[in-house]
């Protein structure tokens, strides 16, 4: 198995994160005075003094020849009373988590991208930034995915390599057709562009055209980042429930049929106009069928993540490589938090 840290992570740190993310679909029939956190995905179990591998497969997946798996995640093939055992409740997942800890997608947001060295503002990213980060991640042995192969991540039916990364540019700016996607051919790097479709047409914004060149490179996927660009949550002056939600609906719903029928598939992925969410939201986005929804809130996905709450790293114009080398960072590791 792939090693995804070098250092052993934290167990109590490590179960309050599986903790947070557990929900009540996980039924175990098992003492539970042994159980230390659960998920749908994965649950730390602490041995007691008669158990080996095979009793807690037969306790936790109700079947002995599963200790392998068990053996597998932990790296072990004995037991002592008191040691905390990670128990795969999803074989498929099996990958993503081991004894050391977990693997994380990190997923880069880019919004403006400027002709030559130096960037006008510090949402514009500057070409030579741009192609100093794209060959950062080319000549560090980077695998960068799409969405939907960061999708099939989360649902525990694809591994990924323990360096991939997730490229997204917001907004729908015609520099993402004139600096970014030249440099991104170059490199055969994929990315999603988030747009919001009243911006399409005006002066500065990518055109139905060089949308639909981008999509036929099969590099880049065009998804929805709303109507207006109006955030999600609450405003100040929807003291009506109803007016909030009908407003919500809109900014989901029309951009999905505009882009939908001009570039002739499906909208399955949505950025939250400034990384703002909700219950509404989210549940408008799982009623249409989304498959992947993001914020930009800093730090990477782990397979356990909420697929329409991802985490993204903003790039701005004044970042450092070294800022970049951590925005892509793979590893977690929870001792040094």
């Amino acid at each position: 198995m792939t090693r995804i840290l070098t250092r052993l992570i934290s167990v109590a740190a490590f179960a309050a994160i599986l903790a947070g993310c557990a929900t009540e679909q996980v039924r175990i029939e098992a003492p539970r005075d042994k159980v230390v956190a659960r998920s749908d995905d994965f649950m730390l179990v602490r041995a007691g003094g008669g158990d080996t591998l095979r009793t807690l497969a037969k306790t936790y997946l109700n079947d002995e020849d599963k200790s392998g798996a068990i053996a597998e995640v932990n790296e072990t093939q004995s037991l002592t009373p008191g040691q905390i055992v990670i128990i795969p409740l999803r074989a498929g997942k099996a990958w993503t988590v081991d004894a050391d800890g977990y693997q994380v997608v990190p997923i880069l947001c880019y919004h403006q991208f400027g002709a030559g060295k130096r960037a006008r503002n510090k949402m514009e990213v500057s070409e030579n930034a741009f192609e100093q980060q794209m060959a950062y991640l080319k000549d560090n042995g980077y695998s960068v995915i799409n969405l939907a192969d960061l999708h099939a991540f989360l649902n525990g039916d694809k591994a990924l390599a323990e360096k991939s990364v997730v490229i997204t540019i917001d907004d729908g700016y015609r520099s993402t057709y004139d600096v970014a996607f030249p440099i991104l051919k170059k490199y055969g790097f994929p990315a999603t562009v988030y747009v919001y479709s009243d911006f399409i047409g005006a002066g500065m914004s990518l055109t139905w055209a060089q949308m639909n060149e981008m999509e036929a490179s099969g590099l880049i996927d065009i998804e929805s980042h709303s109507k207006t660009h109006t955030s999600m949550a609450l405003l100040p002056n929807e003291a009506n429930g109803a007016a909030y939600g009908d407003r919500v609906a809109q900014e989901i719903v029309v951009p999905d049929g505009v882009l939908s029928a001009k570039l002739g598939k499906p909208i399955t992925h949505f950025a939250y106009p400034y990384g703002d969410t909700s219950p509404t939201a989210l549940s408008i986005l799982k009623e249409r069928g989304y498959a992947t929804a993001t914020t930009v809130q800093r730090g990477g996905n782990p397979s356990f993540a909420d697929p329409l709450i991802l985490r993204r790293d903003m790039v701005y114009s004044d970042d450092k490589l070294s800022d970049f080398k951590k925005y892509v960072a793979v590893r977690v590791d929870m001792k040094l938090r």
